[in-house]
């Protein structure tokens, strides 16, 4: 293929054309508006961007959501990630391989006085925790910026075209995620007290308690009296061999690319991991037309909702339990992948291994808070609270739920009178935080002549003699 953009897909439309021009080593091509250099290379077919400096290994995208820096490049001289960088007209863009600069020698190097920002409230992460938590203090009358280094906000609810779970009230159950972030944006942008940075990277904590920001090419110092951390996550991985070759990466990247930008980074695909995260990539895998030759756990059973699990099993999609990835395969790029049985202490077992062609190996084994700031607030004495993936890894609708919980408490604690939490909330939100419970088998009665109620449960038939009724 030369074009690798998504054209149909049962839910998201068609991407629109790409009209910019930029150049990949010296090779003229054109992303779509809006595309971060990641989305306009993988759509151009580039998977390989550049070479570890020691061992000249070849290297691509891990997270493609800033935690790293794997997928560096160079761009118009200056390095960056390439996962965080939008495309602009006549970008040039070389790998990283010793070509990087830190400043134009030619520029300003002189100090000058950096802006400080005063606020009630600042909130770090324009997720679905973030949002809850600005509409929450937004409404409160609280004074407040909200910073993400996207620049669209929602977190990983852009990336979600499946439909929620739970209470219509506590998390729009029954709406695609994506469209419960547009709604909660809409709504954080509606209240004129509530200021929104986007495409704003928060750089530190410090010990006089201003946080430090990189907003439109300046730093900006915020002094908030409350700090609100609500950075999400940042994916695990696992070491195995070949676990750095191009096209292994992450299911968030991979849903990334997918469903925010329309690409279709793969056509044959692999998935170690059986949460949610895993099945759910795996069925947005099959949305966008690309084959899943597999997806494996460690695990007896996949620790995700069993109703994702059969919709995959369903689709034909083969589920192995107690298996692990033994390596990626491949020179320059995977192409195919080893994974083998697991004993009971967790060792392979020689002899079970088996073998699948495939582009792309997606690894989905867990989430690690990002709590830096959170940590060193703390430290410092910056009053501070976390929501969401920060404080607690859960579903995004626990997320939602928790933010609404914690921008109602710091509302409160700066003066606002919004009463105390209800219990029923704090109820709630543990229940969205609580993972899948045991599975209940159907059973069909033997006997399917009916089921006695006791008569005192419904009124007496005319002519019927009240003792029992026989519902068939």
């Amino acid at each position: 293929m030369s074009d690798y953009r998504i054209q149909e897909h049962p839910i998201l439309p068609a991407p629109s054309e790409a009209v910019v021009p930029f150049t990949w080593k010296g090779t003229a091509y054109r992303a779509r508006k809006g595309d971060t250099i990641t989305s306009a290379l993988f759509a151009n077919g580039v998977r390989i961007f550049g070479h570890h400096h020691k061992d000249g290994a070849p290297q691509g995208i891990f997270c493609a959501n800033g935690q790293c820096a794997q997928c560096s490049v160079v761009a118009n001289g200056l390095s960056v990630k390439s996962c965080m960088v939008r495309v602009t007209e006549g970008m040039t863009v070389e790998p990283l391989d010793g070509k990087a600069k830190l400043v134009d020698a030619a520029g300003d190097l002189r100090f000058h006085d950096v802006e400080t920002v005063e606020t009630e409230c600042l909130v770090l992460g324009g997720g679905p925790a973030g949002l809850a938590a600005a509409i929450e203090l937004g409404k409160a009358g609280v004074n407040v910026v909200l910073v993400d280094d996207k620049a669209a906000l929602g977190g990983k609810l852009v990336l979600q075209t499946h439909k929620f779970f739970g209470s219509i009230e506590a998390c729009h159950a029954g709406t695609r995620g994506l469209d419960i972030g547009k709604m909660l944006e809409a709504e954080v942008r509606s209240h004129p007290n509530v200021r929104v940075w986007t495409e704003t990277t928060a750089v530190a904590v410090f010990s006089d308690r201003k946080v430090g920001v990189l907003r439109d090419g300046h730093y900006v110092l915020v002094r908030p009296q409350v700090l609100l951390v609500a950075t999400g996550a940042r994916e695990k991985s696992l070491v195995f061999k070949g676990n750095t070759l191009p096209g292994v990466y992450g299911a968030g990247a991979f849903q990334t690319l997918v469903n925010r930008d329309l690409v279709r980074p793969s056509e044959r695909l692999f998935v170690v991991g059986g949460g949610n995260v895993g099945l759910i990539g795996s069925y947005h895998a099959l949305q966008a037309g690309i084959q899943v030759v597999g997806l494996c756990e460690a695990l007896d059973e996949c620790g995700g909702y069993k109703v994702h699990k059969d919709k995959l099993v369903r689709m034909g999609v083969p589920i192995y339990t107690r298996h692990t990835v033994v390596s990626a395969n491949g020179t320059e790029e995977v192409e195919s992948v080893t994974i083998a049985q697991l004993d009971p202490a967790w060792k392979v077992i020689p002899g079970t291994e088996k073998t699948f062609k495939c582009d792309t190996l997606l690894v989905a084994v867990g989430l690690d808070p990002v709590d830096e700031f959170l940590k060193k607030a703390k430290e410092f004495g910056l009053p501070v609270v976390a929501a969401g993936d920060a404080e607690e890894i859960a579903e995004a609708s626990a997320a939602i739920f928790t933010g609404k919980i914690r921008g109602t408490e710091i509302a409160r604690r700066l003066g606002r009178d919004v009463g105390e939490v209800p219990a029923e909330w704090l109820r709630t939100a543990e229940v969205l935080k609580a993972r899948p419970g045991a599975v209940i088998t159907e059973e069909i009665p033997a006997d399917e002549t009916g089921v006695l109620i006791p008569s005192t449960s419904v009124p007496p038939l005319p002519g019927v003699t009240p003792a029992t009724t026989c519902v068939p």
